[in-house]
């Protein structure tokens, strides 16, 4: 005689439990020597790690295991679980996949329970399943509180933020880390983002991209937006959806929150664009580079020529424009760039003597900190003794309107305490970090060329942002008109160009004739 076909069936709702003594391979050796007793012939075996309440529709093993009893219909199969529990965990679904089961006649058994179809029977498996319901609700419930519990003192329970790893602390418990080299990549982000070095979030998804941020996957800029308002990174937790106001972490901060808020600010006035895919290392100057025509920036593209050679061109594709199509060698346009970049470079000595400056005003700027940090206390206690007034006026008013309106005002205070008090904790940074950034910022102004030569696509956007206050217009026949420079190497030009009129690092020499007019800062 044939023995009965039988299908095991086994789940857990995590990865502790798929260790621990009722794990997968505990409930299938339990469910194996049950169907061994009763002689059972095992046909299949289907695991679920899932959690996810009781929806068995969204559950791959339950999906498989009834589709292989409706592709065997005529097997009449016996499916063993080792306990109820492990079925539904919802009323409702489980009532619903018992009758699912029933109407492609199955048979359900398990060494823990005995399913009977009388209405006692019936009765007492729904009060069973309603109870591992409530059990299941129950833990969650616990689960939420612990976790919010953490929140409230300042620790973040769920799954680390990109750039963190959750370490194990004696005193803290498990506590974001700083985890490299993402933890250094989204300082940079937000930092380059706030003072403007990445103009639009596009640019930060670029530099993101660029760094292999997603381990190869695409950087989308939904999730750069995200990143961008997350203020964990400045240090702080907060959970609005289960009212956890922000609050100080005891996490290690990347950034400041003075970065941050600088950075929901931009956020807050930009509007929504879109990535260019075409922008890629083969054409740095697309974009950038004007049609002397129509004066719209010119795009690049490789062009098959014969034998399946591909050769790269700048052109215009404005329409009307009698310049469409009219293609540009990308080494002759790129290679007059360079000799207008090489053009960039002021004389040694007015590099020495901006560095001189510089420092010389960092210096007297330090000697007021003391100052600065009295002001920021005053109005530190300025802010904090308005929030008491209007908390005060809160206790007082059952107006609903009223009580929103001085909710949101109580917030927006308290943020505003929080950076000012941030500000006064922050030691000054040593005079020796400083001067380490300046070099870095002076070596760029004295030679881009150098860093468009030797860097990347990134660098070379940065370059194009940083040195010229407009965009280039190319001539095919006579090369770049005339470039205005940003205002840093202005700088550099204005104070050379006084020296040629006669301003000596003492004092200021006769005026020329042209006294009043800005000297040229152009480079032709």
């Amino acid at each position: 005689m044939e023995k009965p076909k039988a299908i095991i069936y086994c789940r857990v709702s995590s990865e502790r439990q798929k260790k621990e003594g009722h794990g997968l391979d505990a409930q299938e050796h339990r469910c194996g020597e049950y169907a061994k007793q009763k002689g059972y012939d095992v046909e299949a075996v289907f695991k679920d790690s899932f959690t996810g309440g009781g929806d068995f529709n969204r559950r791959p093993g339950m999906s498989e295991l009834l589709a292989h009893v409706d592709k065997n219909a005529h097997k009449n199969y016996i499916v063993i679980i080792d306990d109820i529990k492990r079925f539904a965990r919802d009323t409702g679904y489980h009532l619903e996949l018992r009758k699912l089961l029933k109407l492609s006649g199955v048979t359900l058994e398990s060494p823990n329970f005995v399913f009977d179809e009388s209405p006692e029977g019936t009765c007492i498996e729904t009060v069973m399943a309603a109870f591992s319901q409530l059990e299941r609700e129950q833990n969650k419930r616990q689960v939420v509180q612990k976790q919010k519990a953490r929140l409230d003192r300042g620790y973040w329970p769920f799954y680390p933020p990109p750039g963190y790893k959750a370490v194990k602390d004696e005193v803290h418990g498990k506590l974001l880390t700083p985890e490299e080299p993402r933890a250094g990549i989204i300082k940079e982000a937000f930092e380059g983002f706030a003072s403007g070095r990445f103009q639009e979030q596009v640019d930060v998804q670029r530099f993101l991209q660029e760094k292999d941020f997603c381990d190869g996957k695409p950087v989308y800029l939904e999730k750069v937006k995200r990143l961008l308002e997350r203020v964990i990174y400045a240090g702080y937790i907060e959970y609005p959806d289960w009212e956890v106001a922000r609050r100080k972490g005891f996490h290690k901060p990347l950034i400041s929150l003075e970065v941050y808020e600088a950075v929901q600010e931009r956020l807050r006035g930009k509007t929504t664009t879109y990535a260019r895919k075409d922008i890629n290392a083969d054409f740095p100057v697309r974009g950038f580079i004007l049609c002397p025509d129509c004066l719209k920036p010119l795009t690049g593209s490789w062009t098959k020529g014969r034998k399946g050679i591909r050769f790269p061109y700048y052109w215009c594709k404005t329409e009307n424009c009698k310049l469409r199509y009219k293609s540009i060698r990308k080494k002759d346009l790129e290679d007059a760039f360079e000799a207008v970049l090489k053009k960039v470079q002021p004389k040694e000595e007015i590099v020495r003597l901006t560095h001189a400056i510089v420092l010389d005003i960092w210096s007297k700027r330090m000697g007021h900190v003391d100052d600065f940090k009295k002001i920021q206390a005053k109005e530190l206690c300025g802010i904090r003794e308005q929030i008491s007034v209007f908390l005060e006026r809160l206790s007082k008013t059952n107006n609903d309107r009223v009580v929103v309106a001085y909710e949101a005002e109580v917030e927006k205070l308290s943020k505003q305490e929080q950076v000012l008090q941030e500000q006064i904790e922050v030691s000054v940074q040593p005079q020796k970090n400083f001067e380490t950034a300046l070099v870095t910022v002076v070596d760029f102004l004295k030679s881009p060329v150098t860093i468009w030569e030797n860097g990347g696509l990134e660098e070379k956007r940065r370059v194009l942002k940083l040195v010229f206050a407009e965009k280039l217009v190319y001539n095919r026949e006579t090369g770049f008109e005339t470039a205005k420079l940003s205002i840093p190497l202005r700088v550099f030009e204005l104070s050379v160009a006084s020296r040629s009129q006669g301003v000596e690092m003492g004092g200021v020499g006769p005026p020329c004739k042209d006294e009043g007019r800005e000297p040229s800062t152009n480079v032709s």
